[in-house]
C-alpha cells in the first residue's frame, strides 16, 4: 500500500496547479430548441449550468414551467406539445472573484475526488432503462401514480390529483414523503418502501426516454 508520503507529493502538485491556473472561462449563454413532437415527452441534453429561461414558443400548445417543460443540470425537457427556444448557461460576463475562488479550491476538490471510491458515483447514476415516464397503481395509498425520471436524476410525479418532486438513483427512489428501494422489473421497476414492507408499487413504462 502506498505510504502517506507517496500520496502527499502528487496531491501537493495538484493543489499548486489549481492555485496558479488562470481564471476559468464561464460558458456564454446558448439558445437551443426543444420540441415535444406528437405531444410526447422529449429530453434535450445540454449542460444548463442549472440556469434556463424560455425565450419563445412555437406552435399552439402552452409551455408552462413545471408542467410542460423543465430542466436539470444535464438538459431541458418538454412534454404535452410544448416546443420552444430555451436560453441556457451562466452568462457571457466574467467574474474574476468567482474564477479566482474556483481556482483556489481546485486542489481541494481534486483531493476529495482521489480520496473517494466509485461507490458514490455508482449509486448516483441513473440507468438508461429508468429514464422516461412510468405509471403504477399504489395499493397502499389507493391511487394511480405517474412519474417522469430525467437523466440527471430529477423526478416529477403525480399521485391522484397531487403533484410531487423527488430524485432517482440506480438503487433508490425518493418520491414525495416516501423513500423506496428500486429493482428493475420487465420494462419498468419495482419500488419497495424502505419503512413499510407492505408498501410496494410496480411501475411500468408509459413513455420513451431521451
Amino acid at each position: 500500500m502506498p505510504s502517506l508520503t507517496t500520496w502527499r507529493r502528487p496531491m501537493a502538485g495538484l493543489i499548486c496547479a489549481g492555485l496558479v491556473l488562470g481564471p476559468l472561462p464561464v460558458r456564454a449563454d446558448e439558445t437551443i430548441r426543444c420540441e415535444s413532437r406528437g405531444f410526447r415527452y422529449n429530453y434535450c441534453r445540454i449542460d444548463t449550468g442549472n440556469r434556463v429561461s424560455l425565450v419563445r414558443t412555437h406552435g399552439f400548445a402552452n409551455c408552462r414551467e413545471g408542467s410542460s417543460w423543465g430542466y436539470d443540470r444535464s438538459g431541458v425537457w418538454v412534454d404535452r406539445g410544448c416546443s420552444g427556444d430555451f436560453r441556457v448557461g451562466r452568462g457571457g460576463s466574467h467574474d474574476r472573484n468567482v474564477a479566482a475562488g474556483v481556482a483556489a479550491v481546485a486542489g481541494i476538490a481534486i483531493i476529495a475526488a482521489l480520496a473517494s471510491n466509485n461507490k458514490g458515483k455508482q449509486e448516483g447514476e441513473v440507468p438508461s432503462w429508468a429514464v422516461g415516464s412510468f405509471s403504477g397503481y399504489d395499493d397502499f395509498e389507493r391511487t394511480q401514480v405517474q412519474l417522469t425520471i430525467l437523466p440527471g436524476g430529477s423526478v416529477d410525479g403525480r399521485a391522484g390529483d397531487s403533484s410531487f418532486t423527488g430524485s432517482f438513483t440506480a438503487a433508490r427512489l425518493d418520491a414525495g414523503r416516501h423513500r423506496f428501494r428500486v429493482e428493475r422489473s420487465g420494462n419498468g421497476f419495482l419500488a419497495q418502501d424502505e419503512t413499510n414492507a407492505g408498501h410496494r408499487v410496480l411501475f411500468q413504462r408509459s413513455g420513451s426516454g431521451y
